[in-house]
């Protein structure tokens, strides 16, 4: 009988090595995401998409779709820029409504830094309206965003999309000439990328920027209480009274201490502690 000869696949997982992909400055380096790659060459031109929550912590900017494109990468760590911005679908579904009219936009704007982005804005209003009336719109919005971002960088000008500041003013302007329920930046795409490429920190730099962001995401402080001058009467009722060590306490024991006594759990946990102790 004739021997069964078995060839011995190779585990390609073994020779992959997980990257990690960095938000670009605006961001603070950031860590969003990890990628394997057997080959660091192959990590770069890869596109990442993530939440706009997930960079900032703010739960409002969920709907928020970034994609960040690898331009370089230095040992495990791989730098990005940003290449654009999308709505969520299910986000876009909800703006609409019956007997509700949607415009949308689509032009290229260059912003003072010399980046060229094409900006897709949709416009919402309450009623059903005439062609006519929807290029007056789609005019009037190209005009108030051009007039507003050409005069901020790319950095300046997400901050002003991101907060929705640009959204109100555009709103605002619109409904002087047709009642507007409101105007949202359905999607941003990076026209000229080489353009954002930056020269990315060294590796200890780069480790000092991470380590502050994790400060100021857990923030535990050392609360020093004043020396003051007491009674020998009021001694004895300080022995026995139990001082409490609320720094050593988690930030979920610490609301439940301030729901008892019905004061606000909101803000960072020295806010909390703070706040109990006054």
């Amino acid at each position: 009988m004739a021997k069964v000869t078995r060839t011995k696949v190779k585990d390609k997982w073994k020779n992959k090595m997980w990257y990690r992909l960095h938000a670009p400055s605006m961001f603070n380096y950031t860590i969003m995401a990890h990628t394997p790659a057997d080959n660091p060459e192959f990590v770069n031109g890869r596109v990442a998409e993530v939440p706009l929550e997930k960079l900032t912590g703010d739960y409002t900017q969920k709907n928020f779709m970034i994609k960040f494109r690898v331009n370089e990468t230095r040992g495990n760590n791989a730098f990005t820029s940003f290449d654009g911005h999308r709505l969520t679908s299910d986000y876009k579904r909800a703006l609409t409504r019956r007997r509700n009219s949607r415009i949308d936009c689509n032009f290229v704007l260059k912003l003072k830094d010399d980046v060229q982005i094409r900006m897709k804005p949709i416009i919402m209003v309450d009623k059903r309206i005439k062609k006519s009336q929807e290029r007056i719109l789609r005019a009037l919005t190209h005009e108030t965003i051009e007039k507003t971002l050409t005069k901020l960088t790319l950095s300046e000008a997400l901050k002003k999309i991101y907060s929705g500041d640009l959204s109100k003013e555009a709103a605002a302007k619109l409904k002087t000439t047709y009642p507007t329920k409101r105007v949202e930046i359905s999607k941003i795409n990076v026209m000229n990328p080489a353009s954002l490429m930056e020269v990315p920190p060294d590796e200890d730099e780069l480790e000092k920027i991470l380590s502050s962001n994790e400060t100021e995401e857990i923030v535990e402080e050392t609360i020093e209480e004043p020396v003051s001058e007491i009674d020998e009467g009021d001694a004895n009722t300080e022995e026995n009274s139990e001082v409490v060590d609320y720094s050593s306490m988690k930030v979920a024991e610490l609301k439940e201490l301030l729901k008892e006594k019905n004061l606000p759990v909101s803000g960072t946990k020295s806010e909390l502690i703070e706040r109990l102790q006054t």
